[in-house]
């Protein structure tokens, strides 16, 4: 397998990011990225998620051009460690990648990045969003776990584990946020389409 193929992936879907936060604020006039910095749960969630994705970029960076000093210093997870594991965990990043940049795109202005002060957006509850309230999640914690699979070592485990814990806090918040901004709506959305899948 090629230890360059997992960074490409991350490299993708990080691009793609980017450039659809660049074309909304081009086109709104207002940036979807509204991470905050504060002391309160909000901030420290936004910091646990730019130093998890920081650390992420780093160590795929690491693999694809050092594998063998990687593999030294973390070792691998022995029965994770088959090409074909490898092979299946290559699919998942894909798959939860392109999930991922999908659910980005179907959300149009209604997509940020953290959790704005004002709601100015529509509540979206078509195209993918009719499976999974929360697809953009879905297809991270895909992406991870296909991470795992790929480059079976201890801070992929560990970065996947942490990233579980962050997505899953992040949601509860922004369902708070959501379900305050939108009321009845949301909740009778909630009814119909599960959290996850």
């Amino acid at each position: 397998m090629s230890t360059t193929l997992p960074a490409i992936l991350m490299f993708i879907v990080g691009l793609f990011t980017l450039a659809l936060a660049t074309l909304r604020r081009v086109q709104s006039g207002r940036s979807s990225v509204v991470l905050t910095y504060g002391d309160d749960a909000e901030g420290f969630a936004g910091k646990l998620f730019r130093l998890i994705v920081a650390a992420l970029v780093v160590h795929l960076i690491a693999v694809a051009a050092f594998p063998e000093a990687v593999d030294a210093a973390f070792g691998r997870v022995p029965a994770l460690d088959m090409p074909s594991i490898a092979a299946v965990g290559l699919v998942l990043m894909a798959f939860g990648g392109g999930l991922t940049m999908l659910s980005q795109w179907a959300m149009r202005h209604s997509w940020k990045i953290g959790i704005p002060e004002k709601q100015d957006a529509p509540l979206v509850t078509s195209g993918l969003y009719v499976f999974s309230r929360n697809p953009i999640y879905v297809g991270m914690a895909t992406a991870l776990i296909g991470t795992v699979l790929a480059v079976p070592n201890v801070v992929s485990v560990a970065l996947t584990l942490s990233s579980w814990i962050s997505i899953s806090y992040q949601i509860r918040m922004e369902e708070t946020h959501v379900g305050r901004a939108f009321g009845e709506a949301y909740r009778a959305y909630c009814q119909r389409v599960r959290r996850w899948v």
